[in-house]
């Protein structure tokens, strides 16, 4: 592919792909922004990336990979599966979800903490300090510990309450580790910490406030109690980082709003809510399913 010729300007099999634009300097049709952010239509690990790109307010696309039930009533079926992930694979042997398409140097990446750290790079929200970017790397595993848990009791447990307090202690150990670190962070800052390292915005706060609105909600919606009691220091990183201006088009917008936190094949989170998805009826609920092209913009 010449290099005159720009690099993925659409996404093969995309269910969706929403146009998130920043004012009047967003790229021409023919010109299509940096970064093309790949997941399912849930929010899942794909919303730390979406967040912080709109933090960032630089111009992006979300594409949006449906999971549909097929038509054999019992299993479930994707375009990415058929289409996307085969043909991404042919530059990428790599290729998963998340993924990032950085256009400008003509890439695929995928894994987590890849996109995430290569990402936040690229828009002023990784540390160019070595001690402060090796601090980050450690938070986005510890974190993707906390989201392990999850994945876990969502995706592989029975839905029950005694599970999801099952899952809600196991979570303990990090989310005490990371009360920890705010807590010293916060004695070396001049007040509240909502950022996680050095005060300023990094890959982590969002992966970590994402995680924390997932936690909350399955203890909401299992009558679990307070999930902050013995974590102060968290819950003062989660109510401060949504005040902060950076977020607020993002947390009002549709990909925070009305995506569910999880697959329709999740015990916990399927639907909005948080609620659950029931095969044969669901689907009509399934709003945010093949939107086609739509442009979202403050």
């Amino acid at each position: 592919m010449s290099s005159d010729t720009p690099f993925l300007p659409s996404i093969p099999g995309a269910d969706s792909t929403v146009k998130v634009r920043f004012g009047s300097s967003a790229p021409s049709e023919s010109t299509p922004p940096r970064f093309a952010l790949g997941y399912w239509s849930i929010r899942g690990l794909g919303a730390p990336l979406r967040m912080m790109l709109s933090a960032a307010k630089v111009d992006h696309d979300v594409v949006l990979h449906d999971l549909v039930e097929g038509d054999d009533g019992k299993g479930w079926v994707s375009e990415y599966f058929s289409s996307t992930k085969p043909e991404l694979a042919k530059e990428f042997p790599l290729m998963n979800l998340p993924y990032v398409a950085d256009r400008t140097q003509r890439r695929i990446l995928s894994q987590t903490n890849s996109c995430l750290t290569h990402t936040a790079r690229a828009v002023g929200m990784w540390p160019s300090d070595p001690i402060d970017a090796s601090r980050c790397e450690a938070l986005l595993c510890e974190i993707m510990d906390l989201r392990n848990q999850m994945v876990k009791f969502a995706y592989g447990g029975d839905g029950s309450k005694e599970t999801a307090e099952k899952c809600v202690g196991a979570s303990m150990k990090s989310l005490s580790k990371l009360e920890a670190w705010l807590k010293i962070e916060e004695k070396n800052g001049d007040g509240d910490a909502v950022h996680l390292v050095g005060g300023k915005f990094s890959a982590p706060d969002f992966h970590l406030f994402e995680m924390l609105d997932q936690y909350e909600g399955l203890c909401s919606f299992n009558e679990l109690g307070d999930l902050y009691k013995d974590f102060p220091h968290l819950k003062k990183f989660k109510t401060g980082f949504e005040k902060l201006d950076e977020n607020k088009f993002f947390l009002h917008s549709w990909l925070h709003t009305e995506l569910p936190f999880n697959n329709c094949v999740a015990c916990f989170g399927s639907l909005p809510g948080p609620e659950l998805y029931t095969r044969g009826e669901s689907a009509k609920s399934a709003t945010w399913r093949k939107k086609g092209d739509v442009t979202l913009s403050p």
